[in-house]
């Protein structure tokens, strides 16, 4: 190219931009998935399906360096959003239940029995939390 004439699409280097930035498709949750063991099918079986380029090939993008050594790819998942959303509700309503065995002193996996009295609250004294929604 002749000196002093751009290309029509060029992109400046150092430029800050997003690395996996990708376009988003209406109507879908999209989210990057490292390649490690088990974690993409992992994510199939809850319903995501991978993100195909134009030469359908999956959208991925090397992200690190894996246990072994070698690159760690992560690979564009996507999931129709009425399943995302019902996720997220499902995940939510896990960490209210979780809170709420917290203000009552239950702590899941914590000890039973004589060594129940033992824990920092009594069982029937609760333990106050103020949260603050984001």
């Amino acid at each position: 190219m002749a000196r002093g004439r751009r290309a029509p699409s060029r992109r400046p280097f150092g430029l800050r931009e997003q690395k996996l930035a990708y376009p988003d498709r209406e109507g879908y949750h999209r989210h990057w998935f490292n390649d490690e063991p088990g974690r993409i099918a992992r994510a199939q079986d809850a319903g995501y399906a991978q993100v195909m380029d134009d030469s359908g090939k999956p959208v991925c993008m090397t992200v690190g360096v894996a246990r072994g050594g070698g690159p760690l790819i992560a690979y564009l998942m996507e999931v129709p959003v009425e399943w995302y959303r019902e996720d997220m509700a499902a995940q939510e309503a896990g960490h209210q239940e979780l809170m709420a065995q917290i203000r009552e002193g239950r702590v899941p996996g914590g000890p039973t029995g004589a060594d129940r009295n033992a824990q920092y609250v009594p069982r029937d004294m609760g333990i106050s939390i103020r949260e603050e929604r984001r």
